[in-house]
């Protein structure tokens, strides 16, 4: 029995290309995770020192560089 069900698959087969949109999200995803890891551990550095500070300014920047890349891929294809 061979299963041929591809209904919960996001890209068929054959549409893998790059396309500009893809790309800036991949980019933009990259730049937020790395925000949120330096805000993160500006946190846990904070903490050691006895000053433990969330940067919430940070985490929002990320969120927003992170929705910016949501948007470019959906727009540009």
């Amino acid at each position: 029995m061979a299963w041929t069900n591809n209904d919960d698959v996001r890209w068929g087969p054959g549409d893998t290309e790059l396309t500009a949109g893809r790309v800036l999200y991949w980019l933009t995803t990259i730049v937020a995770v790395l925000m949120l890891v330096f805000a993160v551990a500006d946190f846990f550095i904070g903490w050691t020192q006895g000053t433990p500070i969330l940067r919430i300014f940070a985490i929002t920047a990320a969120a927003m560089v992170w929705l910016i890349g949501r948007i470019c891929r959906s727009l540009l294809g």
